[in-house]
């Protein structure tokens, strides 16, 4: 929103506003709620799974693919405390995996993709390349959730 209509807000008493000088582009990548005019295109952020198993790089391997397999899930991915994406651990790496930590058994840098995507070509891109899964963040890297191809 601009400056101005901000001002205008504030004397119409409304108490928190804000100028998000970011822009738009920033506001959907994020997977930030939209309306008006093509809003209704479905973007990535309406099909993500956010329950995604998380855990950080100091963790136990072991801990981690014991909460990993209960949740469902056949990744976990790795964050900091921002929840910025360090990492992927695939559960056939944690099986394999001596019992270590998430950091030496991780794929530091997983592709991933912003929340304002559209749906069907990224979905169609992941067919392509047999991905069945692709992480979601934010513009800073922050996690989102995951995109996951339903088992074919």
């Amino acid at each position: 929103m601009s400056p101005r209509a901000a001002w205008r807000l504030e004397a119409l008493e409304f108490h928190e506003v804000y100028d998000y000088t970011a822009g738009k582009a920033d506001w959907l990548a994020a997977g930030l709620p939209v309306d008006g005019p093509g809003s209704g295109t479905p973007r990535v952020v309406d099909a993500i799974a956010r329950d995604v198993p998380t855990c950080r790089p100091s963790e136990s391997v072991a801990d981690v693919g014991g909460r990993t397999r209960s949740a469902g899930w056949d990744l976990c991915v790795v964050v900091n405390e921002r929840k910025i994406v360090q990492g992927r651990l695939r559960l056939d790496r944690i099986d394999a995996a001596p019992p270590d930590t998430v950091e030496t058994v991780m794929e530091p840098g997983p592709a991933t993709v912003r929340a304002d995507a559209d749906l069907a070509s990224t979905t169609e891109r992941m067919q392509r390349r047999g991905t069945t899964s692709l992480l979601v963040t934010t513009p800073d890297g922050e996690l989102l959730g995951a995109l996951v191809l339903p088992a074919s």
